[in-house]
C-alpha cells in the first residue's frame, strides 16, 4: 500500500513540474498590444509665443496616425500673423499653412511603453498675404542720409512651398496623453513674392533670409490619442 503511495506522489509531482513549465512558458509569451489610431492636439510654442510677443499671434494644430509599427503619417496645419517694427522696415504678415508627411520611430520600446524618438520629412505649402508700410534703403554709405520709402501697400495671393526635416521626440506622459518636441531644418523650392520685393516672414516656415532658401523652426506641445484599435 504505501508502494502504491509513494507511485502515485511521484506521477503527482511530475504532473505538476509540467504543468507550471507550461504556465511560464506562457507567461514568458504574453505579448503587448500596441494601440492604432488619431493622435492629435495643440503646439504650446506658439501660443506662449502668441502671449508674450505684441507683434505676433499664432495657433497650431499637431497630429499623426500610426501606420504601422514604427511607421505613422502625420502633418500641421496652422495660422500665423506678424505684424514687426524694426529698424530697417515696417511689416505685417498674415496667413494660414499646412505640412504634411510621415514620422519614422527608431526608438525601440520595451514591454508596454509608447514613445518615439523620430525623424520626419514633411511638403510644406503656406498661402499669405504681406503689408509693406515702409522700408530703408540699403546703403553702405554712412556719410549719406539712409532715404525711406513708405510704401503701405498690401500683396495678397502670395504662396511658398517647402521641403521640411523634423528630428523629436514623443513621450507618453499618462495613458494616450503624449509631450512632444522637435527641431525643423526647411528648404524653399517655390514662391509666389511681392512685386519688387521679397517674403519677409512666411506662416509655417518663419522668416526668410535673401542669401539663401533655408529656414530652422521648432515646435513643442501636447496630443492625445483616441485608440482606434489594438495590435
Amino acid at each position: 500500500m504505501f508502494k502504491y503511495f509513494i507511485n502515485t506522489l511521484v506521477l503527482l509531482s511530475c504532473f505538476l513540474g509540467t504543468a507550471q513549465g507550461e504556465n511560464e512558458i506562457k507567461n514568458d509569451s504574453v505579448t503587448y498590444k500596441q494601440a492604432y489610431g488619431l493622435r492629435a492636439g495643440i503646439d504650446l510654442a506658439s501660443l506662449i509665443r502668441t502671449g508674450i510677443d505684441e507683434e505676433y499671434t499664432g495657433f497650431q494644430i499637431l497630429a499623426d496616425y500610426r501606420m504601422s509599427k514604427r511607421l505613422y503619417i502625420a502633418g500641421e496645419i496652422g495660422n500665423e500673423s506678424i505684424d514687426r517694427t524694426s529698424e530697417r522696415v515696417d511689416y505685417k504678415t498674415s496667413g494660414s499653412f499646412i505640412k504634411a508627411g510621415v514620422d519614422y520611430n527608431f526608438y525601440q520600446n520595451w514591454l508596454d511603453m509608447d514613445n518615439m524618438i523620430y525623424g520626419g520629412a514633411r511638403l510644406g505649402y503656406a498661402n499669405m498675404s504681406q503689408t509693406l508700410n515702409r522700408y530703408d534703403y540699403n546703403t553702405d554709405n554712412n556719410y549719406f542720409p539712409v532715404f525711406t520709402n513708405v510704401v503701405d501697400r498690401e500683396f495678397s495671393g502670395l504662396n511658398m512651398v517647402w521641403l521640411e526635416i523634423q528630428l523629436g521626440f514623443k513621450v507618453q506622459v499618462l495613458n494616450n496623453l503624449y509631450l512632444t518636441a522637435n527641431l525643423q531644418l526647411k528648404r524653399r523650392l517655390s514662391e509666389k513674392t511681392p512685386d519688387n520685393f521679397d517674403h519677409l516672414y512666411v506662416p509655417g516656415f518663419g522668416r526668410t533670409f535673401d542669401t539663401n532658401g533655408i529656414g530652422v523652426g521648432y515646435s513643442y506641445g501636447i496630443t492625445y490619442r483616441i485608440p482606434f484599435v489594438r495590435k
